[in-house]
């Protein structure tokens, strides 16, 4: 069986990332689908980006001035607000421009509408599947819409486009999949989790990007308590320790961890269950091949260009 190539963020190694341009080159390296964010804006919009804020990396306001940090909320704007900013280069010099040295800038890319990528994803010369990651902020709920809404318009935009059978819904607030599972049963929904090491007793290794300390034992805390506010009353440890089987209870179709996480047993476990596995986010060819082998159906990965010939 072949492994499906997601594009992160429409492969966010190459173009700037969440904007048309980059969904674009992911359709025309011939990748499989691409990965993406939503949110909503200040009416209710349902626009793509993934952080809460305006980035100051990447974005720009319509005098060309590079945005203020920390930037404003994304929920806290209208869409026209919003259009106005110019997210098509790294700021030079910046952080995130020294970690995408591969990124080919395309000013005047604008923050996409979903409808406008579904168009673009319709028009391509095959099937090109979207894994629409629902943003909700659960440190500060001020800075996104509530789960539960935000699946609404997500479900209520997919009906209208007619796009349910090319989409998966994934992330890390599994209220928001939960709430989609209810209002629609067409949604195909992979529960995010994060990485294992969080909830472990050691320090979790620097790659695995755990919150601070203190942040830290508060999600070992709801995790070992069986009180975390994203799993929405399906917390492993109500179903033996097994983060599968509360997936499965809550009505996963599928499991969508960090790929470190993604070993041959849990693939196994995962597909036993009747569930599908996707990892994120992989670039290093060789890990590629390791999870193919593992027998996992996607990989999300910034560089699609490089995992297509890896898995030729």
């Amino acid at each position: 069986m072949s492994v499906l190539c997601l594009a992160h963020r429409g492969g966010a190694a190459l173009r700037p990332e969440n904007t048309l341009c980059a969904f674009e080159n992911a359709i025309a390296l011939g990748a499989d689908g691409a990965e993406l964010d939503v949110q909503l804006t200040r009416e209710g919009h349902v626009v793509v980006f993934h952080d809460f804020r305006l980035n100051p990396n990447f974005c720009r306001d319509g005098s060309g001035a590079w945005v203020a940090p920390p930037g404003p909320a994304i929920a806290q704007l209208s869409l026209e607000e919003i259009e106005s900013f110019d997210m098509g280069r790294a700021r030079p010099g910046s952080a995130y421009a020294r970690t995408h040295p591969e990124l080919a800038g395309s000013d005047g890319e604008r923050i996409p509408l979903l409808a406008e990528v579904i168009e673009l994803a319709r028009r391509g010369p095959k099937p090109f599947r979207l894994f629409i990651e629902l943003k909700t902020s659960l440190a500060d709920p001020s800075l996104s819409a509530p789960p539960e809404t935000l699946a609404d318009s997500v479900t209520a935009l997919l009906k209208q486009t007619d796009y349910f059978d090319r989409s998966v819904l994934v992330g890390f607030d599994w209220r928001a999949l939960v709430r989609a599972k209810a209002i629609e049963p067409r949604c195909i929904c992979w529960f995010s989790t994060r990485p294992e090491s969080w909830f472990g007793d050691g320090d979790p290794p620097a790659e695995d990007d755990s919150p601070p300390g203190p942040a830290l034992q508060i999600f070992r805390h709801w995790a070992r308590t069986g009180t975390s506010p994203w799993a929405t009353g399906f917390d492993r440890i109500k179903f033996g320790g097994s983060i599968l089987a509360a997936i499965k209870a809550a009505g996963g179709n599928g499991w969508f961890p960090w790929w470190r996480d993604a070993s041959a047993g849990s693939v196994s476990e995962a597909h036993g269950l009747g569930m599908a596995v996707g990892a994120w986010t992989v670039n290093d060819p060789g890990d590629m091949r390791t999870l193919a082998r593992r027998g996992i159906d996607a990989i999300c990965t910034d560089r699609p260009h490089v995992m297509i010939p890896a898995l030729a």
